[in-house]
């Protein structure tokens, strides 16, 4: 089938798709994970702030250098004109310093909160980078997919996974350099064999996600070619119309059957109290010795 001149064809939705982690390190500001608690779209939008600050601040800058240059290369200028040319020069340094604090303030609040930055890919092993990046790419490519945007894919939470992940690269990496100053000593063996066995299923786990998600976007990406076609695309609506009037009966039901065991009379308990009551009174009686 050809999709070069279908408006829902991939060409068309994922012209914004991102295709790799240096791209996104460039949308964060050298930040590759957001932690939970993190805002990735307020990082965005404070990179942009800032960036256009800088932008206007060279300008100024820029105005300011020409005006220097001119009013120095005519004799007949004055020391006003002079100091004018000066003053707007400054501003604009100033206003390009304030923002690059902008930047750097941003990107401190979001390491705080928690960040996977491009210094910690350097500073991890090749093997955990190189699982990590193809794990950030798949979820990207998931992420950027039509079923994904659609909301075809419920439930799929793409950046706790990726922060799974980030946790166990920032832990196995920190096992890492602490295992290279290890001690060497037989007293020593076991807890080292077990550090080893920790570092080891930090990177099992990074490439087992890895690999995962990477499964996951060739099946992605045929969904999202069904969804291009439009009678496969009404036929899984109707599948989604169905799958959800079902789900909504089992949901009734599951309530109907919860509120009858909420409207049982609780008589066993009373009944219960009740016995045990008169047989504490009568083991209370005084013994007859018989």
């Amino acid at each position: 089938m050809d999709f070069s001149r279908d408006d829902n064809a991939p060409s068309r939705w994922r012209t914004n798709r991102r295709t790799s982690v240096d791209e996104r390190i460039l949308q964060l500001q050298d930040v590759v994970i957001l932690g939970p608690s993190a805002r990735g779209a307020g990082l965005r939008a404070v990179r942009w702030i800032g960036a256009a600050v800088i932008l206007v601040g060279l300008c100024v800058a820029a105005v300011g250098l020409l005006s220097v240059i001119v009013t120095g290369a005519d004799e007949h200028s004055s020391t006003h004109a002079e100091g004018e040319a000066g003053f707007v020069l400054f501003c604009g340094v100033m206003v390009s310093l304030l923002g690059r604090l902008i930047l750097a303030v941003a990107r401190r609040r979001a390491i705080k909160r928690g960040a996977v930055t491009r210094e910690t890919l350097t500073a991890a092993p090749q093997e955990f980078t190189d699982a990590f990046r193809r794990a950030v790419n798949a979820a990207d490519t998931i992420g950027e997919s039509l079923a994904y945007r659609e909301g075809r894919l419920p439930g799929v939470d793409l950046d706790a996974a990726l922060w799974d992940l980030a946790r166990h690269l920032e832990t196995g990496t920190r096992l890492h350099d602490v295992l290279a100053g290890a001690p060497v000593g037989l007293e020593y063996r076991e807890q080292v064999e077990w550090a080893r066995a920790a570092l080891d299923g930090c990177l099992g786990h990074l490439r087992a996600g890895a690999d995962r998600l990477t499964g996951l976007v060739g099946r992605v990406e045929a969904l999202d070619m069904e969804l291009t076609a439009p009678v496969r695309r009404a036929e899984l609506e109707e599948l989604r119309e169905l799958r959800a009037r079902r789900d909504a009966e089992q949901m009734s039901r599951l309530s109907a059957a919860t509120a009858d065991v909420e409207s049982i009379d609780p008589a066993f308990g009373d009944v219960a109290d009740a016995v045990t009551g008169v047989l504490d009174v009568y083991d209370e009686l005084p013994k007859s010795g018989l």
